[in-house]
């Protein structure tokens, strides 16, 4: 199923999100105009936003001006984190075009980050619940720590291994994700119970979206991915392809594979020669095997839901993630 099938029961709602960003992001000061236009004008998949919405249907709530607004309040929030992070890695191109940091540079662009992110807390406040704003306050304060660890790693000021990388993608992509479930739940019932079977889903959902984004770096095409391939090794980061490689290798090549990540020398030939370590011991396989599985985690956790099509969607958006290498 692909998305526009998986988005087909919420379109209208999708809609009046969409038109609710435009209202709130809107400024009368040119350059932040501008970047937000950039951006809006090239969106994303809205994955959290339709999350949000579909959580919310699937318990049976009708969507009312507080859903749309947490729907709204994620999507500015992870922009405001796409922002931040394209200037901390100097990334030149997002969602296929050049980034706004390297349009209107990084003082500029990362002051726009944080307007979206005032907006977003302006916006999951019109909620009006405690619950709702401790969740995504909560997934702000994690996806920031899960930034400031993913640069520690880069710049080797930590040990990189499958522990640390584990807690970094939870914190930095999954944490939202996970949110965004969480809070549709939260604005539809008070059964805790089906709020965590949601929150559960996202985490796990979020876990899987990272690792197919990992194998997509290496095997994936530039128009697929919105942004240049192998571009994660270059800026010196350490995704799970790498580390399952390196785990099945022999010492003397693992010192060799080493050597080229610490010193982070990443000219042509130590790009093909990390390209073709990773293709040898079957780790783009094995990373999408463990977002299979994490997948099916998700969807195990809202099988007892009552069936509908918005839990339909919700488990048609776990299977769509592993094809998206395909």
């Amino acid at each position: 199923m692909d998305s526009s099938l998986i988005k087909k029961p919420i379109l209208n709602h999708l809609d009046r999100v969409e038109s609710l960003l435009n209202d709130e992001v809107s400024s009368d000061i040119k350059i932040s105009f501008d970047v937000i236009k950039h951006l809006i004008n090239k969106p994303g998949k809205r994955l959290r936003p339709s999350i949000v919405i579909l959580s919310a249907l699937v318990l049976g709530k009708r969507i009312n001006k507080k859903i749309l607004s947490a729907a709204a309040s994620v999507e500015l929030l992870h922009n405001a984190s796409l922002i931040h992070d394209d200037i901390v890695d100097q990334a030149e191109i997002r969602r296929g075009l050049k980034s706004a940091n390297k349009i209107w540079g990084d003082h500029a662009t990362v002051l726009v980050g944080d307007f979206l992110l005032a907006r977003s807390l302006f916006l999951v406040n019109k909620c009006n619940s405690n619950d709702v704003m401790s969740s995504v306050t909560n997934a702000a304060s994690e996806l920031a720590s899960g930034q400031i660890l993913d640069i520690m790693i880069s710049k080797r000021l930590i040990d990189y291994n499958e522990n640390i990388y584990y807690k970094m993608i939870k914190l930095k992509t999954a944490s939202l994700i996970s949110s965004s479930a969480e809070v549709g739940a939260l604005l539809s019932t008070n059964n805790s119970l089906k709020v965590k079977k949601l929150k559960t889903y996202g985490i796990n959902l979020g876990i899987s979206y990272q690792l197919v984004d990992d194998a997509l770096d290496l095997r994936g095409s530039s128009k697929k991915m919105g942004k240049n391939t192998m571009e994660d090794i270059k800026e010196g980061k350490v995704t799970l392809p790498l580390l399952i490689a390196l785990k099945k290798a022999p010492i003397k090549e693992k010192k060799i594979i080493t050597a080229i990540l610490n010193k982070k020398n990443f000219d042509r030939k130590n790009l093909d020669i990390l390209y073709n370590f990773v293709l040898d011991n079957n780790a783009i396989e094995e990373t999408l095997k463990t977002a299979s599985d994490y997948s099916s985690k998700a969807i195990s956790a809202i099988q007892s839901l009552d069936e509908s099509k918005y839990k339909d969607s919700l488990i048609a958006l776990a299977r769509e993630n592993i094809i998206r290498i395909s």
